[in-house]
């Protein structure tokens, strides 16, 4: 019986390996993968489509371990290079995301037992895998919701309510005393306030009463007060 059992295991393993390895079905499920991932990744929540995606690279890699010389090499360049993946979402630049882009596509042609067929494959998948991208970012206009996470997307101009200082706009039109000579800098006190300001013309002397006219980020403009 445990001969028998043992028969039967093997027999349905070595089964398993023959299907999952025939060029047709390798082909399938490497394109449901990358065309999954990229799904999901214009996904705001996991779906079906991403766990298919996964389940078929499982059973891609399941099938493909059994045979070869580069099984071990294989499945390391298959883990780095999701893991350098996954870190681009977190870094600037794109040198992470192509080294383990790179690392995948070496670790599939190396895990095949063809790896002509399988780069012709590859080609393939990769021209697929851009026009469905070019579809969800310029037809569909869709984003990556993780990186919009990721990013700052709120406007942080003034009409949003966000400036890079104190608005001292409220300034305009008060009265205030030169406290030093303005030539043309200088500083002038408004009420119990000391302001850096500049005089309008070329000089202005110390203790003059002026009107601030103009303000500009942090630079405070003014004239002599008239009578």
């Amino acid at each position: 019986m445990a001969m028998t059992g043992t028969f039967l295991m093997g027999s349905v393993l070595y089964t398993f390996r023959d299907v999952v390895t025939m060029p047709i079905i390798a082909f399938i499920l490497l394109l449901v993968f990358f065309l999954g991932i990229i799904y999901q990744l214009f996904s705001e929540e996991i779906n079906i489509i991403g766990v298919l995606a996964f389940a078929s690279i499982i059973i891609f890699y399941s099938g493909h371990l059994l045979i070869g010389d580069y099984n071990g090499v294989s499945l390391v360049l298959f883990v780095t290079g999701i893991a350098l993946i996954i870190i681009e979402f977190f870094v600037i630049g794109a040198i992470l995301g192509i080294m383990g882009g790179l690392l995948l596509l070496l670790s599939i042609l190396l895990v095949s037992d063809n790896m002509a067929v399988f780069g012709l494959y590859i080609m393939a998948i990769i021209f697929l895998a851009l026009i469905e991208w070019v579809i969800f970012v310029k037809f569909k206009k869709r984003k990556i919701p993780i990186l919009s996470r990721l990013i700052l997307n709120d406007a942080t101009d003034a009409e949003s309510g966000y400036t890079s200082f104190d608005d001292r706009s409220y300034l305009i039109g008060q009265t205030a005393k030169t406290t030093t000579p303005l030539r043309p800098s200088g500083t002038i006190r408004l009420e119990d306030e000391r302001i850096d300001a500049v005089a309008e013309g070329s000089y202005i002397a110390g203790n003059v009463e002026v009107k601030i006219i103009h303000v500009e980020g942090t630079r405070v403009v003014v004239r002599p007060k008239e009578d």
